[in-house]
């Protein structure tokens, strides 16, 4: 039952294809739909374009448009001239959903920096980035309620592979950077006797609990507060470590003082789960995994994206030498990496 609820209920993928972190129109648009109340007006029965624009006090020629452009994200539905709610738009634009991510858009902190990209190819980055614990602790919370729900099924697939309650059973979980440890919670709901240490800023793990707690996982989860490059990882004998997105934010240095960490306190068979976007050795393509790139130019100090090669090759010099790589549907291969 737990695994069912877990999982997403109805269909994310419209909208996440177009991936509205990095697209512009599609963040505006949704943004206006809350400050219009369009998702709550619509909520209790399906109106007509006359309906909206009466609600609104607004221009039938703008509301036309801005419907139907809403229609074709799949955010509403038309019928009959009738416009309506889609299931999407009822699980995360409506306040009452446990899944609401509409004060993700309230706040454009995320296209605020990409103005500034100019002054960052120029500087090599910008003065105020999101990698230190103050900032990091204002940044994170924001934005790990949009993570949990868009990772929560390539989770359940990256922890079917990893074999979690299958040929793995009983893994104590080191989970590094872990969020709302959505990528530790399918483990631990796949695998009923496993253990989870669970790794972030203390601003941070106040969300993480919550979220650990909706799924009735905090008797098997603890929780180490702090810098994951200054913490000192208790010797626990882990099965699996995860990096879910988070060695993007730590750069090349970081990520090899990680990795060395990790080898010290890893089981002799455990495995390194790592999740990424992987830019090909060129930087070419895949374009999601190159753009974000510049991302991570405008809101860290370090950051970047690597290619398989880079990481295979500081995972080696940290004493890994075993590496598969496993798609889950999603836009980032899982990378299960081992001694």
């Amino acid at each position: 039952m737990l695994k069912n609820t877990f999982a997403l209920d109805f269909n994310s993928s419209t909208l996440f294809n177009f991936n509205f972190l990095s697209d512009i129109r599609i963040f505006h648009i949704i943004k206006s739909a809350i400050d219009l109340s369009i998702f709550r007006i619509l909520n209790s029965h399906a109106m007509t374009v006359r309906d909206i624009t009466e609600k609104l006090g607004a221009s039938q020629r703008g509301v036309i448009f801005f419907l139907d452009s809403l229609t074709a994200l799949g955010l509403l539905e038309k019928e009959n001239h009738l416009y309506s709610l889609s299931a999407l738009s009822k699980n995360l634009f409506i306040e009452e959903s446990p899944d609401y991510i509409g004060n993700f858009f309230i706040d454009s902190f995320l296209n605020k920096n990409w103005e500034a990209l100019t002054t960052a190819i120029l500087k090599g980055g910008l003065s105020e980035t999101v990698d230190d614990k103050t900032k990091a602790e204002e940044f994170f919370p924001k934005l790990i309620n949009f993570l949990h729900i868009f990772h929560r099924n390539p989770a359940i697939k990256a922890a079917e592979t990893i074999g979690a309650g299958r040929t793995s059973n009983g893994l104590q979980v080191l989970d590094i950077g872990c969020g709302s440890a959505v990528w530790s919670i399918a483990v631990a709901l796949a695998d009923r006797n496993s253990k989870v240490t669970a790794v972030d800023y203390p601003g941070v793990l106040e969300y993480t609990r919550n979220y650990v707690q909706r799924y009735g996982l905090l008797d098997r989860y603890e929780f180490l507060a702090g810098n994951i490059d200054e913490i000192d990882f208790p010797h626990n004998n882990f099965n699996l470590v995860i990096f879910g997105h988070i060695l993007h934010m730590e750069g090349e240095n970081k990520s090899r003082q990680l990795f060395k960490k990790i080898a010290k306190v890893i089981a002799s068979d455990g495995r390194i789960a790592i999740l990424e976007f992987l830019p090909n050795r060129q930087r070419t393509e895949p374009l999601e995994a190159v753009l974000f790139g510049l991302q991570m130019l405008l809101y860290t100090k370090e950051g970047g994206v690597y290619s398989r090669e880079e990481y295979e090759d500081w995972l080696k010099d940290a004493g890994f030498s075993k590496f598969a790589y496993h798609d889950i549907g999603y836009h980032s291969p899982l990378l299960l990496a081992s001694k």
